[in-house]
């Protein structure tokens, strides 16, 4: 549902020169004052606890292009939805200004976006899982939380009709000898994607001015991340972003298990097309769940 202006000044109590919508249920905001604010609608009233909880953590890293919570409101039926108001961060979505940046500036961003992401790893994420709201697979070391993930998606993928009973079989015989090499869970953004984040120009350059995805955060390893932002991007126009995520990651820092390499990532690679192909069913894009699930089980043989 998109917002017109007489909504938003009733929801946030102020008036508004100019609001432009930057998709993914966010717009950008210019007050009356000239203040500068990103609103976003979130999907339930834990999804914007989550981000909250999130970003929370993250109000030392001022240098960081992310967004600080500057009003929220769990309980908003003007906008539909609960909301929040972020301060911080500006700039246009990068994948309306895809068209404008180079290969080179593409690769600046997503080295950039790559050093951010191994920024936020370093903060210890608690338990493994979800920050707010129930998890039924929240466990206190990873091997635990992996599997119950894992069995409850492969539960959803039978009885979607997704998988087989031997199918699913093989994809947890592929998992049970994996043992993940983490020490602790690390607070993972979550929603990182092309369309969560914001670019703007400065002095000719392009460059990264602000991460969204937050009300996806949860702990767990920095490979999920990985491997959801790189199939999230994996576009081939995106293909110097992702480079440029890789190198820009890696050289934050020196141990091999956060790093985005294929050994590393290939166990979440299993569970993400696992994942994808019962989100795909769940909605009857049976097409687009035939094509995960191929994925999926050229990843297990």
């Amino acid at each position: 549902m998109e917002l017109i202006r007489e909504q938003i000044e009733t929801a946030i109590g102020a008036r508004i020169r100019e609001y432009v919508a930057l998709g993914a249920d966010r717009w950008a905001l210019v007050l009356a004052d000239g203040e500068r604010l990103v609103l976003q609608r979130f999907a339930s009233g834990d999804a914007l606890a989550t981000a909250e909880t999130a970003l929370e953590r993250l109000r030392a890293e001022i240098d960081l292009p992310v967004p600080q919570v500057q009003r929220a409101n769990a309980a908003s039926a003007d906008l539909g939805g609960p909301w929040a108001l972020f301060g911080g961060v500006a700039g246009e979505p990068l994948t309306r200004k895809l068209p404008q940046l180079s290969e080179e500036h593409l690769y600046r961003v997503g080295a950039r976006l790559g050093q951010v992401a191994c920024r936020v790893h370093r903060l210890a994420g608690g338990r493994y899982g979800a920050l707010a709201g129930v998890d039924p697979c929240a466990a206190d070391d990873e091997q635990r939380y992996l599997m119950a993930r894992l069995e409850h998606d492969l539960d959803r993928a039978i009885a979607l009709q997704v998988l087989t009973d031997g199918e699913a079989g093989q994809v947890r015989n592929r998992l049970l000898t994996f043992v993940p090499p983490g020490r602790q869970a690390a607070l993972l953004i979550g929603g990182l994607a092309p369309e969560a984040l914001l670019v703007r120009q400065q002095e000719g350059r392009w460059m990264l001015s602000g991460v969204f995805g937050w009300e996806h955060a949860l702990s767990w390893s920095p490979a999920w991340e990985h491997v959801t932002f790189l199939d999230a991007a994996d576009d081939p126009r995106l293909f110097s972003l992702r480079v440029g995520y890789g190198n820009g990651y890696d050289g934050e820092t020196q141990r091999v298990y956060e790093q985005v390499r294929e050994p590393v990532l290939r166990p979440y690679r299993v569970l993400l097309a696992l994942r994808r192909a019962v989100e795909c069913a769940g909605r009857n894009a049976r097409d687009e769940a035939q094509r995960r699930k191929a994925v999926l089980i050229g990843l297990v043989r």
